[in-house]
């Protein structure tokens, strides 16, 4: 080792915590016998100590990191070999965690108890928006094309939770669910909650248009005048034929 070896070496050293590293040993020892490198070491450390104490005096503002998370996702680069390597992973993932849970309920596992809902929003595609953050209009090509492939699917209800959508045992959603991607549904199924991981076992779907008019039949419809049932008759077979084609 020379000088010139020593001190890159020593560019990188950051005090006490490097010690136990051999390469900063070597260095270290060697700058020993080197009165002007052990001289500018010294420099260098004071140096190094003066920024770091003046970084970690200043206070960043409350919930900046939650805010660089949210609004700054993680870019990955656009790969296909990778998307499909990340949606193996999950699709092993989701496997796994079917099987564990399996054993887990037969080990009386604390886990929380299916309970029925409704939630309306979107249809998502699991893989492009853990990985992308992608949904909406813009991507609903993708995700279809992803779902009706095999990969997860799931819903983001209006109050922004996330359901990974699954069907009974033995039985995939996905071909139900595929033309519904990035479109506002209403599904009603079984929620169950593990660890905070939430998922819905499907048991009903419904376009949104079409729930809206149940709700509004149910509620103001015995009370309406017989032309404006006529009326509202006629509008909901229309949109039935609609979603039927």
């Amino acid at each position: 080792m020379n000088t010139r070896d020593a001190k890159e070496i020593l560019l990188l050293y950051r005090g006490p915590i490097d010690d136990s590293d051999p390469q900063f040993r070597v260095a270290l020892d060697y700058a020993k016998t080197d009165p002007e490198l052990d001289q500018w070491l010294q420099e260098q450390t004071k140096c190094y100590d003066t920024i770091r104490a003046k970084l970690r005096a200043i206070e960043p503002p409350l919930g900046l990191s939650e805010k660089i998370v949210r609004k700054r996702p993680i870019p990955f680069p656009r790969d296909w070999s990778r998307i499909g390597q990340l949606a193996a992973a999950i699709l092993i993932s989701a496997s796994v965690t079917g099987l564990l849970m399996k054993w887990s309920e037969r080990r009386h596992s604390s886990v929380a108890g299916a309970q029925e809902i409704v939630v309306t929003g979107e249809v998502l595609d699991m893989t492009c928006y853990i990985a992308y953050n992608l949904s909406g209009p813009d991507h609903a090509k993708c995700a279809r094309d992803c779902i009706r492939s095999g990969l997860p699917a799931g819903i983001k209800a209006q109050d922004g939770k996330v359901y990974l959508l699954t069907g009974k045992v033995g039985h995939s959603i996905n071909a139900e669910v595929a033309n519904y991607a990035a479109k506002t549904v209403t599904i009603k199924g079984r929620q169950t909650v593990r660890d905070g991981f939430a998922q819905l076992q499907v048991e009903e779907i419904r376009k949104f248009a079409m729930a809206q008019l149940w709700t509004l039949a149910t509620t103001w419809y015995p009370d309406t005048p017989k032309p404006w049932r006529r009326r509202f008759d006629a509008l909901t077979r229309g949109l039935a034929a609609s979603a039927a084609r």
